[in-house]
């Protein structure tokens, strides 16, 4: 492999020839007048002596016109390649990052790129490429941009990226590159020996994803056998198609946008190859070179978001349990955090609190004055969030079913009917949160809450989950979605489902409680829902093996563009014993996201409930973590800032240190505090 790979960078450059269109749009650097050398420059370029294209590469330097198969948009700053089988747009944006939509691409939005900036500065023209197996030679397209070199095959559109140090990013070769199949988008990309990838959001096992393959599909993956997900559950609850790859210590990000279900093969079925297929809509990619992990998730966050900056109360510790009911319940836990002096910023009321199950309402035999509970707490510095979820329960006596009907904000059958799906309420209609008006209708809703003094919401079972097992456990994907006033189904939908009830969320909260950090946790969601909510890792098992899954399960998050993200401390169900509830404890509390939550048939977990010795650890690490919270609270607003997560996996600071992609039991807060 080595051999092949010297040989490859020897022979290509000698065949290179570029090409001045003299666009306004784009520069090369046809003629440098000995003030530029290999794209640096030595003059002074205020004074005037150096050209501004002078980071052009100097192998972009030599005249030529485009191959016959390519064109060239400058006002898009793209190339459009049309070869045998497929069609490849480059799109070259800001950093650089390259920008690749395959095949026939319908111009469908973002729901997660919020800005593409073009690049104003490249270099193009004509290299000649060896077509394999017959070692044919054939003219291809040379771009030059930035510290990248693209060379696209004429044949079929295959290509390398290489960058400055001529570092082989990414390569395909015969047998690879994109294609379509049954309805399939397929990508086929080498993968060199011993590369590893990592990211790809939430995902069990090593944070190493080589050798493994992976569904991206938001799915409700309860398992009643481990009473949670098992601990090599895929999918589970987010679909964040990102990841990064290191090659010889340079790092570089894929960023494949695509909503419907998708496979990521990486080197599973073929350990030379990683493959992409998605079961519908485009295949569109971001490539994003590093050099550094660091580098990477920022151009990756300037395109998907950064976390806007949380209530400050949110970075502390919080209590939850499904069951705390009634109100005197939610009191007395309240009581025991302050007597037994564990600190705690926040209260949880799970889906007991409800009328009837029904959303934005307040049992009213349990909670008969929520206002004044809320007001209680609040009283003893504690805020509370409540949970919403998606499933409007089917009752024609509730105004809020009924205003979705008149609305016309509920997805529908084909034959225009209502879907009903089933939930905790019993039948229940969705929102069709891609529909702009019925997300103005949803913030209308907040107010039901924080009139009531709740001051974050917790939004779960929006992957959407439903009971009915004929469905899928979900929403069909026949079911019909407004998708922006461009109507198509649900297979689009689906995994951006959550992404836009939480954006419906979060902006309702912004109404409601103007002046004020608003708070969103989610179970589900895709790239861009950092923009809105953090996310816990769902219903964790008191397991030795969810809990080791935890810390990669947070950093594959946060490198995948999601820094607040924590687990239920002490499992979500069974019965942690002692010793593995004050592990969990230690992990929460340097979790981003610290909260203990339990489901409601199990055992009490709040600290106390485990012996004095389990209480006493509790209360240590707790205290622990607000020492630290000035530091959680730097890092975070660092995050805001530039997209780096909190928690760092080893290898995120040290690329260089191959030992470093398969340690998952050590982990960085920031660049210098190592747990």
């Amino acid at each position: 492999m080595m051999k092949f790979f010297v040989v490859f960078i020897l022979l290509c450059p000698a065949l290179i020839a570029c090409d001045d269109t003299g666009s306004s749009n784009h520069t090369n650097n046809t003629t440098n007048n000995g003030t530029c050398g290999d794209g640096v420059c030595n003059g002074d370029e205020s004074a005037g002596t150096c050209p501004a294209d002078c980071d052009i590469p100097s192998v972009c330097t030599v005249d030529g016109p485009l191959p016959d198969f390519a064109s060239h948009n400058s006002a898009l700053a793209t190339f459009t390649g049309s070869c045998t089988g497929n069609q490849l747009r480059i799109t070259l944006l800001a950093g650089p990052v390259v920008k690749l939509t395959y095949g026939d691409a319908s111009a469908w939005p973002s729901y997660a790129v919020q800005d593409e900036q073009l690049l104003d500065t490249y270099g193009f023209g004509v290299i000649q490429t060896f077509s394999l197996p017959d070692f044919s030679v054939e003219p291809g397209l040379l771009i030059c941009a930035g510290d990248l070199t693209i060379e696209v095959e004429g044949g079929d559109c295959r290509m390398i990226i290489r960058d400055a140090d001529g570092t082989l990013l990414l390569s395909e070769t015969p047998g690879g590159g994109y294609s379509e199949s049954g309805g399939d988008r397929i990508l086929v990309r080498d993968a060199l020996a011993q590369e590893p990838y990592f990211g790809l959001g939430e995902k069990t096992g090593s944070s190493n994803r080589r050798g493994r393959s992976f569904t991206m599909r938001n799915t409700d993956c309860y398992d009643a056998s481990y009473g949670g997900y098992g601990p090599e559950a895929d999918p589970l609850y987010a679909s964040i198609p990102f990841y990064m790859g290191i090659r010889e210590g340079t790092a570089y990000g894929i960023f494949t946008d695509n909503t419907h279900t998708m496979e990521f093969d990486m080197g599973h079925s073929n350990a030379q190859k990683t493959q992409i297929f998605a079961r519908g809509g485009e295949m569109v990619q971001y490539f994003i070179p590093g050099p550094t992990p660091a580098m990477v998730v920022e151009k990756y966050s300037d395109l998907t978001g950064r976390i806007p900056m949380p209530p400050r109360w949110s970075l502390g510790y919080h209590q939850s349990r499904w069951g705390y009911y009634p109100d005197t319940r939610v009191l007395e836990v309240a009581q025991e955090l302050r007597t037994r002096a564990i600190p705690a910023d926040g209260l949880w009321l799970d889906i007991q609190a409800m009328e009837g199950f029904r959303s934005f309402t307040f049992d009213a035999s349990g909670f008969p004055d929520p206002e004044g509970l809320m007001g209680q707490l609040s009283g003893m510095g504690f805020h509370t969030t409540m949970i919403v979820d998606p499933g409007i329960k089917v009752d024609p006596a509730w105004n809020i079913y009924t205003s979705g009907v008149t609305g016309d904000h509920f997805l529908k059958n084909t034959d225009g009917s209502l879907f009903v799906g089933e939930v905790w309420p019993g039948e229940a209609a969705f929102p069709d949160f891609s529909r702009p008006a019925t997300r103005d209708w949803w913030q209308t809703l907040i107010p039901n809450l924080t009139n009531n003094g709740i001051e974050g919401i917790w939004i779960d079972m929006n992957e959407p989950a439903s009971f009915i097992a004929a469905h899928g456990n979900t929403v069909p994907d026949s079911i019909p979605a407004d998708t922006e006033g461009s109507p198509t189904t649900m297979a689009r939908v689906h995994n951006v489902y959550a992404l836009l009830e939480a954006q419906a969320t979060y902006n309702g909260l912004l109404q409601a409680l103007p002046g004020r950090r608003p708070f969103v946790l989610t179970r589900a969601g895709y790239s861009g829902i950092q923009r809105y909510a953090a996310m816990w890792t769902g219903d964790a098992p008191s397991s030795w093996p969810t809990l080791r899954n935890t810390v990669p399960m947070m950093t594959g998050l946060g490198l995948s563009g999601i820094p607040l993200a924590g687990s239920d401390v002490g499992g979500y169900s069974g019965q942690a014993t002692p010793e593995m509830f004050a592990r969990w404890m230690q992990v929460g509390s340097f979790s981003p996201f610290f909260r203990g939550h339990t489901e409601q048939s199990g055992n009490d977990q709040e600290p106390w409930m485990f012996g004095q010795e389990v209480e006493d650890i509790s209360r240590a690490v707790i205290n622990e973590r607000y020492q630290l919270l000035p530091t959680m609270y730097s890092l975070t607003h660092n995050a805001s800032r530039t997209g780096e997560p909190i928690l760092r996996p080893l290898y995120y600071e040290h690329p260089d240190d191959t030992a470093t992609y398969h340690i998952d039991d050590q982990v960085y807060m920031g660049p210098h505090l190592m747990f």
